[in-house]
């Protein structure tokens, strides 16, 4: 999806306005599909999370009220937008109650629907510019994306360095990522670089950080990222404040539009500092039993931490030999999969060996082309900030 892309599902029952729907559909609007049901409705919607959401009140049932609902559980940041040919204000009520940004009366215009989508989702976005107390024209803070998993072994760095690089190719947008295993962090290695700098070295800067000391401290990667690895001391480590680290990354949403944290997998403080700020968390497993403990006993020990909207699961090496569907890690964890990636055991390690992302090895056939997807996700409705933020948050 490229910069500025409206994306639209519509259950639409009537053909004329299906028709128009599909016409209305240029330019900067990309319809995804016209569904007959609102099973069909609710399964595009949890697939795709598109920004525009056309609900046919004919289709929605008796309870108007529980169909914008259920589409919004399924899609929370998208735009619903109800239609019909006559509705009583009480119905019409209850719909934008429950949610929808407003109602379009039948008959429409192709170029008539068009403009009243693309004012509804405008004015749904300056609302929650405002209630993030943005000034219009204010540039949005950059986000923190922490990347997570309570079991060694599953891909959080490949996770973090390859999706950190898939936000790199989005137009116009700057990505850090910060090694934030600072025992044994891999982030160099999986990037292919050396330096002597660390979040060790920037946590102990009693200074501004300024474009200067980025320049200074981060090292460059082919791809744009910016990368900060894990220092090479491991005695420094004790002087760590989670603090200051914290103040740190506060710090560098100024100069980035993405700061991607790959995290240790032990909760420490650390470790639960950084979760406690970043907007949002990707919290990484494998499709195997022990890995879905583990992910399940983190939930539990830090909820609510791990268990808001900042979070996204993401299945990795998916299918997995143990046979396990994402149906079955979704009633195991009893949260939904955002998204999967595919199991390329000799691209991915090829990439590994070498120090290249996975968008320049072999497996990217497949595996880059859902880390883009992964980005997608993630970028698509804007950072969700974390409650107890610092004082100066699509199936692939």
């Amino acid at each position: 999806m490229t910069a500025g892309t409206l994306t639209l599902v519509a259950l639409e029952s009537e053909p004329r306005a299906a028709a128009a729907i599909r016409t209305a559909a240029v330019g900067d609007i990309t319809l995804l599909g016209v569904v007959a049901d609102m099973p069909a409705l609710l399964a595009a919607a949890s697939k795709h999370h598109p920004a525009l959401v056309v609900l046919d009140l004919g289709q929605a049932g008796a309870d108007v009220s529980a169909a914008v609902r259920s589409v919004l559980a399924c899609t929370p940041e998208s735009c619903v937008v109800v239609t019909g040919n006559d509705a009583t204000p009480a119905v019409i009520s209850r719909a934008v109650s429950a949610g929808a940004r407003t109602f379009i009366l039948r008959p429409f215009t192709p170029d008539d629907l068009a403009a009243m989508l693309r004012e509804a989702h405008a004015n749904m976005a300056d609302l929650r510019r405002m209630q993030r107390g943005e000034a219009p024209g204010q540039r949005q803070r950059g986000s923190v994306i922490a990347v997570y998993s309570p079991k060694g072994g599953v891909g959080c760095t490949t996770l973090a360095t390859n999706l950190a690089v898939a936000l790199a190719r989005q137009p116009k947008t700057k990505v850090a990522i910060v090694d934030l295993d600072l025992q044994f962090g891999d982030v160099g290695v999986a990037l292919d670089l050396r330096g002597a700098n660390s979040i060790v070295d920037l946590a102990a800067n009693g200074e501004a950080i300024g474009h200067e000391v980025v320049d200074e401290v981060f090292l460059r990667h082919v791809s744009g990222v910016r990368a900060l690895i894990a220092p090479e001391n491991l005695g420094s480590i004790e002087t760590v404040d989670p603090a200051r680290v914290v103040h740190v990354l506060d710090a560098l949403r100024a100069q980035f539009n993405y700061i991607v944290c790959d995290l240790w997998s032990s909760l420490d403080e650390l470790t639960l500092a950084t979760l406690r700020i970043a907007d949002r968390v990707v919290i990484v497993t494998t499709p195997e039993l022990p890995a879905l403990k583990n992910v399940r006993r983190a939930i539990a020990a830090t909820a609510p931490l791990l268990n808001d909207e900042r979070t996204l699961i993401v299945v990795n090496r998916y299918p997995g030999k143990a046979g396990v569907s994402v149906g079955d890690v979704e009633k195991n964890l009893g949260r939904p999969v955002a998204a999967t990636l595919p199991s390329e055991g000799v691209g991915v390690t090829e990439a590994i060996n070498q120090g290249i992302s996975l968008f320049d090895s072999r497996a990217r056939s497949r595996s880059g082309k859902s880390y883009m997807k992964l980005a997608e996700v993630l970028t698509r409705d804007g950072p969700r900030r974390a409650q107890a933020a610092v004082s100066t948050t699509a199936r692939v």
